[in-house]
């Protein structure tokens, strides 16, 4: 799908419905999915690094889809991190300031493991995919997934690294930082995906968390940033 398109579902299977939110990739998106894990509506913002100009209004657009349709929230999907220090705080805000305007529980998505998934769904002959997003210079946030799901827990990696073992012909690296991937790692033979994280991804996992009544605790919930934030220095900062 294009970013910025939108993509609606006029068959409405349910009439509850869960705001899907993602922010920690370049592009933030939102979605909508009924309780059976369809996606009933999908946007993707245009601009880089765009959430606290973009997001707000995409969020508002989910919920106003909702009430055209007659439909209700029953509850907040959250795509957990790692990703944009920024983009994770502002699209949390967004996602408990929803859930306790419309009285709805939270939902915690692993973006990654949902993006691994998907990986493996496009590339029906790979039986595991590594999941690669950007961090700094040589490093980025890593999950190794297969047919079952996440083998593990996301992590910091400086590549080349010993955690990251045994792909081939049958791995499909998806992420943004395949163009490092490639110049760091010997792996000619495996798939490469060039897809960060999205909200229309998190679909199934939100139905099934939904449906296990698989909530966290809204007042003490914060996404799973991985490293502390550090602050850069003004370039223009001068003694």
């Amino acid at each position: 799908m294009a970013k910025g398109r939108l993509w609606f579902s006029f068959v409405i299977k349910s009439g509850a419905m869960i705001v899907l939110i993602e922010s920690s990739a370049e592009f933030p998106s939102v979605a909508l999915c009924n309780v059976q894990g369809d996606v009933l509506w999908d946007e993707v913002g245009t601009d880089k690094q765009s959430h606290a100009e973009k997001l707000p209004m995409m969020v508002q657009r989910a919920v106003e889809f909702v009430q055209e349709q007659g439909a209700s929230i029953v509850a907040i999907a959250f795509q957990e991190g790692p990703g944009s220090y920024t983009g994770l705080r502002i699209g949390v805000s967004l996602a408990k300031g929803l859930c306790y305007g419309l009285s709805v529980p939270l939902i915690s998505i692993s973006g990654f493991e949902c993006l691994g998934k998907k990986a493996l769904e496009k590339y029906a002959d790979c039986t595991e995919a590594w999941v690669m997003m950007d961090a700094r210079r040589d490093e980025v946030y890593a999950l190794r997934c297969n047919l079952v799901g996440a083998m593990g827990a996301v992590s910091a990696q400086i590549l080349p690294s010993e955690a990251v073992v045994d792909y081939g012909a049958h791995t499909v690296f998806v992420g943004n930082a395949n163009e490092k991937v490639k110049r760091l790692l010997q792996a000619d033979d495996s798939m490469f995906w060039d897809e960060s994280p999205r909200a229309s991804h998190m679909a199934v996992a939100a139905a099934e968390k939904y449906g296990h009544g698989a909530f966290v605790d809204l007042a003490y919930y914060e996404p799973f940033y991985l490293k502390d934030f550090v602050a850069g220095v003004s370039k223009k900062f001068s003694i």
